[in-house]
């Protein structure tokens, strides 16, 4: 970007108008390292070049006797020799070893910057005081390279750099034109340049395979370069110290302009010609001011630092923590390793119970035995060198862990098996098979070294604590108590009885009692109800089945029965259902026992028997004999034999006899009997 801008005229000296410019200009730079003596040293040259274009300018203005325009257009181009030198020990280039090698910069011969203008214009001189009038010229383009001594520096402060081309003869017409007009002009540049450190990326190789990069910046002062030799590095494979591209892009501050001088050819007082060249006016004229960078680059290159040698330092283990431990729970063992080398190694542990080894700088181990135990741990580093620590500890014995199935709380009738399991695990493995199992069922009966399973059923109900105490070959014991609620049975009572029966009649009411397996219960007391009152109590059996005779003393109609066990200290109670009882009326059978003739107006014994269906008399009931048109009544006594006298008035004849009772409602029917009787008949 161009930018004009007015100049100050300065004492004794006329200036125009100038423009300021903005040109962009790239350039080639040169990288170097610093490096301090030692005992290897080796150097990379290059040669760092940068170029760019300042861009066109057009100047032009007036002062005083002067007028004119100036179009100038510009490239600059800028080169530095250089080398990069490069100090190492040699003892260095070995496996595991921080090489750091010193780089330094150095400018081998002095840079040279150069702009190139290509310059055309008019300009204009009143020199009417001088007796010459005004003196008019034209010139370009013409190509003017303004060139200079300019080193490219890579820290410190800005520092300048003065550029100027020879003297152009803008117009003359020669020695011999007395009278005429010349105008002369150079180009000058004064270079304002602001450092910029060096740049590249330095490569480290050996065998084909990169160790390493960085990427450096070189001042003027040497640097140290941070470079380890990788402990994974060949031996014998030789070191190569790569610097890539050099680069810098420093910032130039560039103030350009062109110095014009006017005059006019004279005769030669002597010779008369040639003439003399008489300066009548001289100034110079500002052109362009450009800020802008320039990017200054050069060639890279390795050195060889020798064939890499091996690692000569063992590594060094640190304490060894091995604390005491318990069987069965991990131990934490650490330890740590330094050395060249020692990143990346290898530990090997011996934990001194032909366990196989750890690998690992805090290895967990679990012993499977108590004991006293002693044993080594080996480090080896990237390179195969070693060292070794011993270590010792105890490890303790450990009880072994118990856990009895059922866990919770269990429920079990009397009298049933329950398996109770014991599941114990040694901390120690070795202990494992040894194990003892003794078990103490709280009802006087135990096991002694048993197994860890075992079966018991228990004879009476209540809570138990059982236990079983599991051992180990070192006597180390777990005591596990558990609970076991010991119940009764539960029982099923069932009437299996009649459901009806006859008035007086002995009914045998059964019913069956079993506990909840379906095993009669003996002996067990059940208690039998009609219509929910006792009629009385029969035990079972050695099949569980209970009998009672119960003479039926509810009236005919619909009743209930049913059979009730109270339980035991072994069984549950239990109620059976209430089913129907039917009873009926009892049947009786009546037997005339009287005579059956007789004289007329006589008196004439009759008599019968009431019993029941069973037989048995029936006694306090009234029987009536009919015999024609008249009849008695009689009372059975207690043998159910009613007897009467009955006088017959009737006319002599052959008459039926009847003798009937009426029964008893709700217990006995009734019942009549017939017969023929003769009065005074053959």
């Amino acid at each position: 970007m161009i930018h004009p801008h007015t100049l100050v005229t300065s004492a004794g000296r006329r200036r125009g108008t100038g423009l300021l410019a903005v040109l962009t200009l790239s350039l080639t730079g040169l990288v170097a390292f610093a490096a301090p003596a030692s005992a290897a040293s080796g150097a990379i040259a290059t040669t760092l070049h940068g170029s760019g274009s300042l861009g066109s300018e057009t100047a032009s203005g007036g002062s005083g006797a002067f007028s004119g325009s100036i179009t100038a257009s510009a490239s600059l181009d800028w080169t530095q020799a250089a080398a990069v030198s490069v100090d190492w020990d040699p003892d260095d280039v070995r496996q595991g070893r921080n090489l750091d090698p010193s780089d330094d910069y150095n400018r081998t011969a002095p840079g040279t910057m150069s702009i190139t203008y290509s310059v055309s214009g008019s300009a204009s001189v009143d020199a009417s005081s001088e007796g010459f009038g005004t003196l008019t010229a034209s010139f370009g383009p013409l190509s003017i390279t303004a060139s200079g001594t300019c080193d490219l520096k890579t820290s410190g402060g800005s520092y300048s750099c003065h550029l100027e081309s020879g003297d152009i003869s803008l117009f003359d017409l020669g020695s011999a034109a007395i009278g005429t007009p010349y105008l002369d002009g150079k180009m000058v540049s004064d270079v304002t340049v602001t450092p910029d450190q060096l740049a590249s990326l330095r490569t480290a190789s050996a065998g084909g395979q990169t160790l390493g990069t960085h990427n450096l910046q070189l001042p003027e002062a040497a640097i140290t370069d941070p470079l380890l030799v990788s402990c994974g590095a060949g031996t014998g494979d030789h070191l190569d110290y790569a610097l890539g591209t050099f680069s810098a892009t420093p910032g130039l501050h560039i103030v350009s302009g062109v110095e014009l001088e006017a005059g006019v050819i004279i005769p030669n007082p002597i010779t008369a010609i040639p003439g003399i060249y008489v300066e009548l006016w001289s100034d110079t004229f500002p052109v362009a001011t450009t800020n802008m960078s320039v990017a200054m680059s050069g060639a890279g290159g390795s050195i060889d630092m020798g064939a890499i040698q091996a690692n000569n330092i063992a590594p060094t283990l640190g304490a060894v923590s091995a604390p005491d431990g318990v069987e069965g729970t991990p131990v934490q063992f650490s330890t740590s390793a330094t050395g060249p080398c020692a990143a990346g190694g290898t530990y090997t542990w011996d934990f001194g119970d032909g366990s196989g080894p750890g690998h690992t700088a805090t290895p967990k181990h679990t012993y499977a035995d108590d004991g006293y135990y002693t044993g080594q741990v080996v480090f080896t580093d990237s390179t195969g060198l070693t060292d070794a620590r011993d270590f010792a500890l105890n490890v303790s014995n450990a009880a072994p862990n118990v856990t009895v199935l059922p866990g919770a709380p269990v429920t079990v009738p009397w009298g049933k098996s329950l398996t109770l399991k014991a599941q114990a695990v040694d901390p120690g493995a070795a202990d494992q098979s040894t194990l003892t199992y003794d078990w103490d069922f709280a009802d006087g009966d135990s096991i002694d070294n048993g197994g860890p399973s075992e079966t018991h059923a228990w004879a009476t109900i209540g809570d138990r604590n059982p236990t079983v105490n599991v051992c180990d070959k070192d006597g180390a014991c777990t005591l596990k108590t558990f609970t076991v609620h010991v119940r009764s049975h539960a029982t099923t009572l069932a009437y299996t009885g009649p459901q009806a029966a006859a008035f007086s009649s002995t009914s045998t009411l059964t019913a069956s009692l079993v506990d909840e397996f379906g095993t009669a219960i003996n002996n067990a007391p059940v208690e039998f109800f009609v219509d929910g009152s006792s009629v009385g109590i029969a035990h079972t059996n050695a099949s569980g089945h209970a009998s009672l005779d119960y003479v039926v003393s509810r009236t005919a109609g619909s009743h209930t029965v049913s059979a009730s066990y109270a339980g035991s200290a072994l069984f549950d109670a239990d109620n059976s259902a209430t089913v129907p009882f039917a009873v009926s009326e009892m049947a009786s059978k009546i037997t005339y026992t009287g005579g059956l003739k007789g004289a007329p107006n006589k008196s004439t014994a009759v008599s019968a028997k009431v019993v029941d269906a069973l037989g048995r008399p029936l006694a306090g009931y009234p029987v009536t004999f009919v015999i024609g048109s008249q009849s008695v009544t009689a009372t059975t006594n207690s043998s159910g034999v009613a007897a009467t006298q009955i006088v017959l008035t009737q006319k002599p004849g052959f008459y039926p006899l009847t003798a009937s009772w009426a029964g008893d409602s709700g217990k006995y029917q009734g019942d009549s009997t017939s017969a023929q009787f003769s009065l005074n008949k053959k």
